[in-house]
């Protein structure tokens, strides 16, 4: 049976008896006027769940403009709603595509315009005050009625961040003590252990006995377990990288790096990064430690650049190389290496990419929020 006003020409049935092409029908037309009022409920009731959702969702047009955002994307971000309506989602992000870095020898050519692969990112986002702060983006594309639309759900990953770098200063914590017990207690006993193995050995030597060179070999065993248990303990006590410290540090393991590799590498200081603490110069130091490690031992270039920049808004590390260059799909690999660069990068808040060059080569690129600026504690009378 046909609605009032269809043709034969328009009532194409599927197998299952339904209408799967647009008949160009009002909606009163097709619910008719009685249930106009029921279909107006659900859309207010839709609208309704929407902005009472404990996440936030951002919906984005064509042009990647904002057209639906809920109540609590827009409190995110430190808007109303309707302030945010028609606003480009680049507004509210500050993400490392956007940073221009002068580079002579690796130049970065940022975007024109920002894609977002569907999926989830970590970015870092923007508040109407100014703030810089870490999200996570998970990203859906659909098609309604012939029109492209990414439908965005947006977590403030703030406190997720910073319950994680707890637990992780609390693991350093225990490493340093665990270190110091180690070469405090350990390490000397071993040592006065040795010194009692090297009198046995002498006096056993000064009476001609065969046993002297077992002695010996003792002496020799302990003093290797000496020098095993102090690499431990230093090994479980962590590098001390004040902010200001920072890019001498980088300088120096780019020097150490090219004499030990033989591959050219330099370091170049952009500006006046502010770093916010020392945990952020010691993980952006390890971020470049590993960066190197991954360039010279996989990657096979002739050069390397590290550069430590920044402006008002963010800091930003960059390694890049005219090596081999990465393999399809490896930044999103499982390996220790690559995982662990991530993982320190949202210890601090920040945010890494991995990107193959064109011609050849691996750019590695975090950037992390500056130190906020002026005195936050105030001034007491």
């Amino acid at each position: 049976m046909l609605l009032p006003g269809m043709g034969r020409k328009t009532a194409k049935l599927d197998k299952e008896g339904f209408h799967r092409e647009p008949c160009g029908l009002s909606v009163a037309d097709c619910l008719g006027a009685e249930r106009i009022q029921g279909f107006c409920s659900i859309a207010g009731w839709m609208h309704q769940m929407l902005d009472q959702m404990l996440e936030g969702m951002l919906v984005l047009g064509a042009e990647l403009s904002i057209e639906i955002v809920n109540r609590a994307a827009a409190g995110i971000f430190g808007y109303l709603p309707g302030e945010l309506l028609g606003r480009p989602l680049a507004s509210l992000l500050h993400t490392p595509e956007q940073t221009i870095i002068p580079s002579v020898d690796f130049p970065h050519l940022p975007p024109t315009t920002l894609s977002f692969a569907t999926g989830r990112h970590e970015a870092l986002g923007r508040r109407k005050s100014g703030e810089i702060f870490s999200l996570e983006l998970s990203v859906s594309r659909s098609v309604v009625e012939g029109r492209s639309a990414l439908t965005i759900l947006v977590r403030d990953l703030t406190e997720r961040r910073a319950l994680e770098r707890a637990l992780f200063d609390a693991e350093a914590r225990e490493r340093l003590r665990i270190g110091q017990d180690i070469h405090d207690s350990l390490c000397q006993m071993l040592i006065g252990v040795h010194y009692q193995a090297e009198l046995l050995q002498s006096k056993l030597h000064e009476r001609s006995l065969p046993e002297a060179a077992l002695a010996s070999r003792i002496g020799e065993l302990i003093r290797e377990a000496s020098d095993f248990a102090r690499a431990l303990a230093q090994g479980l006590m962590p590098l001390a990288i004040s902010p200001a410290q920072l890019p001498q540090a980088l300088g120096d393991l780019a020097r150490k790096s090219e004499e030990h590799s033989g591959i050219p590498c330099r370091f170049a200081l952009i500006g006046q990064p502010a770093l916010r603490d020392a945990a952020t110069a010691l993980h952006l130091y390890q971020i470049a430690q590993e960066s190197l490690h991954n360039a010279v031992r996989h990657g096979k270039p002739r050069h390397i650049e590290i550069l430590l920049g920044g402006g008002a808004e963010s800091v930003y590390l960059r390694i890049a190389d005219d090596g081999e260059g990465m393999r399809p799909k490896a930044a999103a690999s499982s390996g220790i290496g690559l995982r662990s660069m991530r993982y320190r990068a949202g210890l601090i808040g920040g945010v890494i990419r991995f990107e193959a060059r064109p011609k050849g080569g691996v750019i590695v690129l975090c950037t992390v929020p500056s130190a906020p600026t002026g005195n936050k504690k105030g001034s007491r009378k």
